[in-house]
């Protein structure tokens, strides 16, 4: 027998035949959890919890030793979470009142703390940023590092935790796999990679070995058995694929791995290194990728690419569209800005609401740091952003559009004061955290307009250089609207100083071109859209090619 349950956003199965799942709401958010019996009608499955904040975002998991399932409720900088015993039988207490009484609160909301749980052998087991010597209530005063906590099953709330694992101030935990014997923690140490095994019987903590120098991306694998005593790791770096490496959590050695490698790359002849970046009292770290006979000395084409929003940090990984301008001799520079996560969450912290222009600001110096050195010229520099980071090459074309030859942006927020002055559009609740509120605030209000790139569009026309511009939109966007970055091209066209036609026989003029795709989403094409069996991957590659093409036309012309 097939059951289809309708709007479902993400689930996990109970037990006695039950499935939890969420649902969204008209402004696509999910906001309600969903107890559902397998073999009954959907009309009759139960609502136990309902999240009426509209800036909080629910989901719900189970721990890994299946006993309890986790209900979480997060904005983008603080969250709390309710748990409950996963052999309850909502069925048999099915009114709203048994149902939120046997959801247990861990600990109330703080604003700047999050906290996410697992259990492990008689204790939860807690990833936390939390004040260490205060309890809820006020917000916490500076953004603090996260830290492991335990906690006793029949205790589980804050007064009751006890730390198990610390950090030194140069670290960032990212993520953490609970095993039966031992604790895997993924994190990030100065901005590189570190992944450390804690042995819970004799407390030791040790280092894996990470492959490429450090200069990578680690995730962890699907690691679904708790007795396990192997963990499995992807690693991917700019010139090598994603790999799968399994490693024996006693003697920390490898054990298997499965890897592949890119075609037509020789991933040993390519460089891949941090540098430091001086931006007034700070260093910036940026990540340089380039063929071992690329010389900098005579300022190859560079591509310098940015993200910081989020807390989400722009790794090296491999990227397929970085590919021919690898083989093509093109030095690929990562902006490891303020509101990015590599630093950790003052890192963070520096570069979202108040402290946004911060993200541009580093973004100028490492720009301004390749071509002070000579590493790069303005005549074969170029930008690229995605989405927020599409609102960092945006301001900065509106500072210093002097400084590149083409910019490629890819669904680029770039108009972030109209889109947080409507709280129709999903997800804008959401975002709050991110950008603040301009409604409500009139502090917000001005320092998102000192920055959105749409509302601080100047003329260059005349004898200011300025560069080409490739701007991609998706008629299915819904975290940007293809308004956005449409009416960021009129205005540009309007009083920019692009509203002259291209001419076809000369390169002079810079250009300003607009591709949008009305059945495309944030990402790719929506599958909806495509042929049935179609592989959506040919619209993603097209994209690609289009931009590499716009940046290779545009870096090999001399401006007049």
């Amino acid at each position: 027998l097939v059951e289809v349950l309708e709007g479902v956003f993400n689930f996990v199965f109970g037990m006695n035949d039950t499935l939890f799942y969420t649902v969204l709401d008209a402004k696509l958010r999910a906001s309600k959890v969903m107890a559902h019996r397998i073999g009954f009608g959907q009309s009759e499955d139960i609502v136990i919890f309902d999240e009426p904040c509209h800036e909080c975002f629910v989901d719900i998991t189970r721990t890994k030793d299946k006993r309890f399932h986790i209900i979480n409720s997060s904005k983008l900088d603080s969250s709390k979470a309710y748990l409950f015993p996963s052999a309850h039988d909502f069925w048999q207490h099915s009114s709203k009142d048994a149902s939120a009484q046997v959801l247990r609160l861990v600990r109330p909301r703080q604003d700047n703390v999050e906290y996410f749980i697992d259990h492990h052998d008689g204790e939860f087991i807690i990833l936390t940023n939390s004040p260490k010597d205060d309890g809820p209530g006020l917000p916490a005063a500076e953004p603090l590092p996260f830290r492991l906590v335990r906690a006793p099953t029949d205790s589980p709330t804050s007064e009751h935790w006890v730390e198990l694992l610390s950090v030194g101030g140069d670290e960032l935990i990212e993520d953490v796999e609970i095993f039966k014997n031992h604790i895997m923690v993924s994190m990030k140490r100065q901005g590189q990679p570190a992944v450390y095994i804690y042995d819970r019987a004799s407390g030791r903590r040790s280092e894996l070995p990470l492959p490429y120098n450090g200069n990578c991306t680690v995730r962890p694998e699907p690691n679904p058995q708790f007795e396990a005593t192997t963990v499995r790791l992807g690693f991917s770096s700019p010139v090598h694929l994603e790999s799968v490496v399994e490693y024996d959590m006693t003697s920390m050695k490898q054990c298997k791995s499965w890897a592949s490698t890119p075609l037509h790359i020789n991933s040993s002849e390519y460089i891949c290194r941090r540098l430091k970046v001086p931006c007034g009292n700070l260093d910036i770290p940026m990540t340089l990728i380039h063929h071992e006979s690329t010389e900098l000395s005579k300022a190859p084409p560079t591509l310098v690419r940015v993200y910081g929003s989020y807390g989400v940090s722009l790794e090296p990984e491999f990227r397929l569209e970085d590919v021919p301008l690898l083989l093509r001799g093109w030095v690929i520079a990562l902006a490891h800005v303020r509101g990015g996560g590599e630093l950790g969450r003052e890192w963070y912290a520096a570069g979202k609401g108040a402290s946004k222009i911060n993200s541009i600001a580093d973004y100028l110096s490492c720009t301004r740091f390749l071509l002070d050195k000579g590493w790069a010229s303005s005549s074969r520099l170029a930008a690229t952003g995605v989405s927020a980071g599409g609102l960092v090459v945006g301001a900065a074309l509106n500072i210093s559009p002097e400084y590149f030859r083409a910019a490629a942006l890819h669904v680029p927020f770039v108009d972030p004061l109209s889109a947080m002055l409507s709280p129709d559009l999903p997800l804008t609740g959401v975002e709050i955290s991110e950008w603040g509120n301009p409604l409500s605030s009139a502090a917000s209000y001005t320092t998102i307009r000192k920055y959105a790139p749409y509302d601080n569009i100047h003329d260059m026309s005349g004898d200011r250089p300025r560069p080409s511009i490739l701007v991609t939109a998706g008629g299915l966007d819904q975290r940007v609207s293809v308004w956005q970055p449409t009416k960021w091209v009129a205005r540009l066209r309007s009083t920019g100083g692009y509203g002259m036609p291209v001419p076809s026989d000369t390169g002079c003029t810079p250009k300003l071109l607009f591709y949008p795709q009305m059945n495309a989403g944030h990402f790719h094409a929506d599958s909806s859209e495509s042929k049935a069996g179609a592989d959506n991957g040919g619209d993603f590659i097209s994209a690609q090619a289009l931009r590499n093409a716009f940046l290779i036309s545009e870096t090999s012309t001399i401006p007049c």
